[in-house]
């Protein structure tokens, strides 16, 4: 296959506005915490447990801005890197998917009908690839249901018909140079 040749391509970025702020928020309670430390007339042992606890804030803000940070979608050889958990990252075979387009869905409005719609990401998978069908994913992200990956427009960068038109033509070049039997 000719995929052992092909590198990675980012066919879909995460949107960085909201890292930034949790990154912002982390260090902030981290800055806090320290000033408490060097200023306040603490026992040692209060100022140790502060100092680690304003530590793994910072590393835990930094390990989940560095997973929300990566793209939701790039090819990887012949497979797509599916990104809808800040952690987890899915690897599906190109010939599992069968079309990308865009769509949309309604913002729940607390009273009455929705009056907001987010503009989203579809990939269809193929009826026949079971195994596919669904994955847990962080629901603010998106969803995989019922061999459907719907990508949220406000977690990702900006979607448009072009950039969906984009990344549809991406996965069809994809196809053609790594799956067999698929049309030129």
């Amino acid at each position: 296959m000719a995929a052992a040749g092909m590198r990675r391509e980012v066919w879909l970025r995460s949107n960085l506005r909201p890292v930034a702020v949790a990154v912002a928020v982390a260090a902030s309670v981290a800055i806090l915490a320290v000033v408490v430390v060097l200023t306040m007339h603490l026992p040692v042992w209060a100022k140790v447990v502060m100092t680690m606890l304003a530590g793994s804030d910072v590393l835990a803000a930094a390990v989940l801005a560095w997973g929300a940070a990566q793209p939701r979608l790039a090819l990887d050889g012949d497979t797509v890197a599916v990104r809808l958990a800040p952690l987890t990252v899915q690897r599906v075979p190109l010939e599992v998917i069968e079309c990308v387009f865009r769509g949309s869905e309604p913002i729940a409005a607390e009273d009455g009908p929705p009056r907001f719609r987010v503009g989203t990401l579809v990939l269809r998978l193929a009826e026949r690839a079971t195994e596919w069908r669904q994955r847990p994913s962080f629901r603010p992200w998106g969803t995989w249901e019922d061999g459907h990956v719907t990508i949220d427009g406000r977690w990702c960068e900006p979607l448009s018909p072009e950039s969906a038109r984009q990344i549809a033509a991406r996965l069809a070049d994809a196809k053609r140079m790594t799956v067999p039997g698929c049309p030129s």
